[in-house]
């Protein structure tokens, strides 16, 4: 490499990677390659990333095969297998073509390759190397197609079977990867092996399904003989936690049951290790009704997160609604969830007392606002306008679906209740579907700050928000709808109230007119965000961000400018992004020089800029940014280079 001695008996420094990096757009290919050579050695992760993210973009598929064959260096070998990975589909035929290879090791890290790969046209070719004299190769080529998760493959896998145990215990794990029901019986066959009984049981959890349980089923001991013998050398805690993995995907109670499976469970609710007692409730409660359910949700609420969802054990337990919603909190939320899922087995008064508790406990109200939508009895319609009501008004935006799903029985309760405020009940009744235009017409009969606030209330009811004068408000009160108007016009894109926003913003700006005259791309206000950059330093954020959006000369000078004048921090990085949001031709070199910024986020910036002018130049420092030590930088360089 000019002016750079490469050795290769020793790691480079970092020092000496980073001037590498820094010098390599100048280099001749033939110095590049060596580049790429010696930056594979560098044991820093972010340096062998960049290293083999270069290579993935200019090394030929020859050298990389020489890579591959070169036995003295594991290095090289191993950033040959690393770039074809990196290269994805590209690299299927040189790939697939050294399968052929006459060395065994090269013919390894082929197929090893195509595993990384996962491309779906690798089957035909691993399965004709089946046949290989090498069992590394089989051993390698069995899991790569159990991973492509093809069932036409277990015909040529179910030979494996009976081989050595290494190959043996690869056919079985690939059977398990292809979660196909037709190798059951197979796997099933194998659970008494000393050596891959445990292996063909998680095998068959993942396939999953009615034959799957029964085969692991077979394997539990029953509730008059625990001491039993089945053969299978299985940890009892290890088959549960799989039987009960099993059983939770089922769509249905398996029929028949192994005779005493369900009784055999109850004792281990009470003994052996939390997994034992874990796995048992989640057995028994899929299981559907038992006098064992108050001991399995006692275990199951045990080992609960505060939240996370519905535990699939309970999935299909409609009949348990009501004890859960008699519990405490995250009970009662699986209780919500249930009702949701089958409202017609929602207990009224469990329901009723619970929707009590859920309004004290913000929590709840996520799942009972799901529940609402679905759940139908008497008296529901007055609780949940009552709830409504009760709740400040930041939290009532979650009920509104409930509300619209409720709407003709909640149109009559609301019509009975005289103490209910004018403008909640206005509210109330545009969200139950009183037409739009008496909508309007009850917003318009109100003062000004009622008006602002049932309209910003209402702001996702499109066809009322479009139907409101909002210009002739603006001139009326801006200070009142001023902010309101600017995210109705940035919602619903009301361009014709862009004259009174622009003129609103260069008398009394703020971040809400600003990033609306962005959103709806107004070259007329440049004049007026241009003043202000100057002038309120405060919202020179969101002008920055307009300004990209806009586009166009003036914001673009006005955007080099402030990336030329640098800044602090979020500011520079904003200044950055708008301008490659609206870049021309001139503003590449720019970014090229952005490609050494410090900042990670600028550098990203400048990819998407390099990119789109494709000039030599331009290629050459995306091809730096290919090698960025940011993976966010590098990835988006890569494929932008690449396409």
């Amino acid at each position: 490499m000019t002016g750079m001695q490469l050795s290769y008996e020793q790691a480079p420094s970092w020092d000496e990677c980073v001037q590498i990096l820094e010098r390599f757009p100048s280099l001749p290919f033939d110095s590049r390659v060596q580049a790429v050579e010696r930056l594979v050695r560098n044991p820093s992760p972010g340096i062998r990333e960049q290293a083999l993210r270069i290579g993935a973009a200019i090394l030929p598929d020859s050298r990389l095969t020489a890579y591959l064959r070169d036995d003295a260096d594991a290095v090289l070998r191993n950033a040959g297998c690393e770039i074809f990975r990196l290269r994805g589909g590209r690299s299927l035929p040189v790939v697939v073509e050294l399968l052929r290879d006459p060395d065994d090791d090269v013919v390894v890290q082929a197929v090893l390759i195509l595993d990384r790969l996962r491309d779906p046209r690798a089957l035909e070719p691993l399965h004709a190397i089946l046949g290989h004299a090498d069992p590394n190769v089989q051993q390698e080529a069995i899991l790569a197609i159990g991973r492509l998760g093809d069932a036409r493959s277990i015909p040529y896998l179910v030979p494996f079977l009976d081989s050595d145990p290494w190959v043996q215990m690869a056919a079985v794990q690939a059977l398990g990867d292809l979660r196909a029901p037709a190798a059951v019986p197979y796997l099933a066959e194998r659970l008494t092996d000393p050596l891959a009984g445990s292996l063909a049981a998680e095998a068959l959890a993942r396939i999953g399904g009615d034959a799957a349980f029964h085969a692991l089923a077979a394997c539990w001991p029953a509730a008059g003989s625990p001491d039993g013998d089945s053969g299978v050398e299985i940890e009892e805690e290890t088959l549960l936690g799989l039987l009960a993995h099993v059983l939770e995907g089922l769509p249905a109670i398996p029929r028949p049951l192994p005779a005493g499976f369900h009784a055999s469970l109850l004792p281990r609710l009470q003994g052996g290790s939390a997994e034992l007692r874990r796995a048992a409730a989640r057995c028994l409660l899929v299981l559907g009704p038992s006098d064992g359910d108050a001991a399995a949700l006692e275990v199951l609420m045990g080992a609960a997160p505060p939240s996370g969802g519905l535990p699939p054990a309970l999935a299909q337990r409609g009949d348990l609604i009501g004890p859960l919603l008699r519990l405490s909190e995250v009970p009662r939320s699986w209780g919500f969830l249930l009702a949701a899922r089958f409202p017609d087995q929602a207990p009224a008064e469990e329901f009723l007392a619970a929707l009590d508790w859920a309004s004290e406990d913000p929590n709840l109200l996520p799942p009972l606002a799901r529940a609402l939508e679905t759940v139908r009895f008497p008296g529901l319609d007055k609780a949940l306008l009552g709830l409504y009501l009760w709740l400040p008004l930041e939290q009532r935006e979650l009920l509104e679906p409930a509300l619209e799903a409720h709407g003709a029985e909640l149109r009559a309760t609301l019509a009975g209740r005289s103490e209910v405020d004018d403008l909640d009940r206005l509210i109330l009744s545009a969200w139950l579907g009183l037409p739009t235009r008496e909508v309007v017409a009850a917003i318009l009969a109100l003062p000004g700050p009622s008006r602002q606030l049932v309209a910003s209330r209402l702001m996702r009811l499109e066809a009322v928000i479009r139907q409101l004068p909002w210009e002739e408000w603006l001139h009326e009160a801006p200070e009142l709808f001023a902010t309101l108007a600017a995210e109705a016009a940035s919602r619903y894109n009301l361009r014709a109230l862009l004259p009174a926003l622009r003129a609103r913003a260069a008398a009394v700006p703020g971040a809400a007119l600003v990033r609306a005259l962005g959103d709806l791309a107004d070259r007329e206000a440049v004049p007026v965000l241009l003043r202000l950059l100057a002038a309120r330093i405060d919202l020179r954020p969101v002008i920055l961000e307009s300004l990209g959006r806009i586009g166009g000369a003036a914001a673009r000078a006005a955007l080099r400018e402030a990336v030329l004048a640098g800044g602090e921090g979020a500011e520079e990085r904003i200044a950055y992004r708008a301008l490659a949001a609206c870049a021309g031709a001139g503003d590449d070199a720019l970014f090229r020089q952005a490609t050494l910024h410090p900042d990670w986020y600028v550098r990203l910036a400048s990819v998407d800029v390099l990119a789109r002018f494709k000039h030599p130049e331009n290629m050459a420092a995306l091809v730096r940014l290919v090698a960025d030590p940011a993976p966010a930088v590098a990835h988006r360089a890569l494929a932008l280079f690449e396409s």
